[in-house]
């Protein structure tokens, strides 16, 4: 069924590159539309039998976060450690940091995000990814920790920005300027840079919030809580001075380059969990 859906989702969406391509030499702001809804559409993918396995001693909940049904996994029991996955990711992704967490004497949660892997929804956001990371946190009483990847480290600042309480944060290839992935998606799509600047309008209307308002170091400076970062120099989805960038504005942040490990294999290198999960028990910076 799942599969299906997914077959179903890529289909619409090559379907809709081909007809914005065709819309935008006539009209940029109607494509610009077309743009926003697209960009707005997270992909479903496959989940690998190693994410099954890391599921497999879970126990799993359906709750409600950002006005949807969510998927949400726990394990173990004691302080809460968020996992909070990535644009067109999964809380099953993040799981090879709940064993080493429910050893540290941690319960660990992650969860599927609005319009990501099980959870309700077909389209979704960074302001309702982090509506969500706010609703969960909330529903289990708050959390001692976050471990944030990608676009999810970014829905964490704006949670926390808001209020969120968190002691501790460890984010893993984390972006800095939301804004560089929309005009990236127009031009990978070639599309006029026209029409990017007209979809950012509309976004930003939608939300009432300006994508300047979304960056690291606009939020970085109302946000305490120390911070690790983990990242790729070579990532190429998001940029290593993009964690630069975060960590020169944050006050208590240190930066760790993970060479070879791109933009996902970082979630699962042993290394990686094992320096994330004693900075949360309380360890200093590398």
């Amino acid at each position: 069924m799942s599969s299906d859906r997914n077959k179903s989702t890529n289909v619409r969406v090559i379907a809709m590159v081909f007809a914005l391509r065709a819309t935008a030499l006539v009209s940029p702001e109607l494509a610009a539309a077309g743009l926003v809804r697209l960009f707005l559409t997270p992909r479903r993918h496959r989940v690998p039998q190693r994410e099954r396995g890391w599921l497999a001693d879970a126990e799993e909940h359906r709750v409600h976060g950002a006005g949807r049904e969510l998927r949400l996994w726990s394990w173990g029991a004691g302080p809460v450690v968020l996992l909070v996955h990535g644009w067109e990711g999964r809380g099953s992704q993040m799981g090879a940091f709940a064993a080493p967490l429910v050893a540290a004497g941690y319960r660990a949660v992650t969860y599927d995000a609005p319009g990501h892997g099980s959870s309700d929804g077909e389209r979704s956001s960074i302001p309702e990814m982090a509506d969500a990371v706010a609703d969960v946190a909330r529903r289990l009483g708050g959390v001692e920790a976050v471990v944030a990847h990608s676009a999810g480290a970014a829905a964490t600042s704006v949670a926390m920005a808001a209020g969120l309480e968190v002691e501790r944060l460890v984010y893993l290839a984390p972006p800095d300027d939301p804004v560089r992935f929309l005009h990236d998606a127009g031009s990978m799509l070639g599309l006029p840079e026209t029409v990017a600047h007209h979809a950012q309008r509309r976004i930003e209307r939608r939300f009432e919030m300006r994508f300047e308002a979304y960056r690291g170091a606009a939020l970085a400076c109302r946000v305490t809580a120390p911070l690790l970062v983990f990242h790729d120099p070579d990532d190429r989805e998001v940029p290593f001075t993009e964690a630069r960038a975060l960590v020169t504005s944050w006050p208590a942040a240190h930066l760790v380059p993970t060479p070879g490990l791109g933009h996902r294999r970082l979630l699962r290198d042993p290394a990686v969990v094992e320096r994330a999960v004693a900075f949360v028990a309380g360890g200093s910076t590398p």
